[in-house]
């Protein structure tokens, strides 16, 4: 295993510029394909630590097997999908709301309440949760494992995110985990931009199933100038709130498959109740019921 201490290439305000573009390889001048932890030089602070052949294949393709039901076009991604647009309505005019370009992607596990968010204002499963349960639950042991590796690869952050995660309503917490949820994507290549919405003083992750053949995809940190090449049963543990991004697809085989996965705490999932409760808060709010 190897340690590197890298320093910025870009000033924060140029990082700032990459908002919502899409890299390509002039963006990295390191490649990491290797076992490797990774300091900033100037703050010591972790930036990755990454993990060669972590996962055993088998766990990692009861994961994919279980959870790729989850993937639909979705245009909720916002800046990591290049930012938004004005919707168009069905008779080419346009519409009041912002989106952003459909990808493929999906959640699985669970949801907080957002109000405004445009969703129910309510903590509950995610739809593949609730729809695909068995589904779910067969893919629990693919999640316990990357906690696991979690645990043992960056116990600073994992002891704080399992605290919050512990304090939380067991209902809407993967089990035995630190995570709540798991974004899953396929064939993304996602736009600069910072992770939020997660717990902040956590670490990300990323985890790649991979069938057929591709070049690039490399995740790249931008303001270091460094990229990581992920294949079948590595695992990536990344400060996502540094700006991050995918470099383009190329030389694609016809029967290529890049599917991710990103596991994570939901910053405001400790503010759920139990389902009753919750159940209870939508009938006050579609009903008036109980309000005074």
């Amino acid at each position: 295993m190897e340690t590197i201490n890298v320093k910025k290439i870009l000033t924060d305000k140029q990082s700032a510029k990459l908002k919502g573009k899409f890299l390509k390889d002039k963006h990295w001048s390191t490649l990491i394909n290797y076992d490797c932890d990774g300091y900033d030089i100037n703050t010591g602070k972790l930036l990755f630590r990454f993990r060669k052949n972590a996962i055993p294949f088998n766990i990692l393709k009861s994961g994919y097997n279980s959870f790729k039901g989850s993937i639909n076009l979705n245009g909720g991604r916002g800046i990591a999908a290049g930012g938004y647009h004005k919707q168009t309505r069905k008779d080419g005019t346009e519409g009041k709301f912002d989106v952003s370009p459909k990808v493929e992607s999906g959640n699985v596990g669970f949801m907080d309440a957002r109000a405004g968010s445009g969703t129910v204002a309510v903590c509950r499963k995610t739809a593949f949760a609730k729809e695909y349960f068995n589904k779910y639950k067969a893919g629990i042991p693919f999640v316990q494992y990357v906690d696991k590796k979690y645990s043992e690869l960056c116990p600073h952050h994992y002891k704080k995110q399992r605290a919050i995660a512990n304090g939380t309503n067991k209902n809407y917490i993967i089990d035995n985990t630190s995570f709540t949820t798991v974004t899953v994507n396929k064939n993304f290549q996602t736009a600069v931009h910072k992770d939020s919405g997660d717990y902040p003083e956590g670490f990300g992750n990323l985890i790649i199933y991979r069938e057929g053949s591709y070049d690039g995809g490399y995740f790249v940190l931008p303001e270091y100038g460094v990229a990581l090449d992920l294949h079948n049963t590595d695992i990536l543990f990344v400060d996502v709130h540094k700006w991050h991004g995918n470099t383009e697809f190329e030389n694609c085989s016809y029967d290529w498959k890049r599917i991710t996965f990103v596991m994570y705490y939901r910053e405001y999932m400790y503010k759920c109740k139990s389902p009753k409760e919750e159940l209870q808060r939508i009938k006050m709010d579609q009903t008036g019921y109980l309000k005074l």
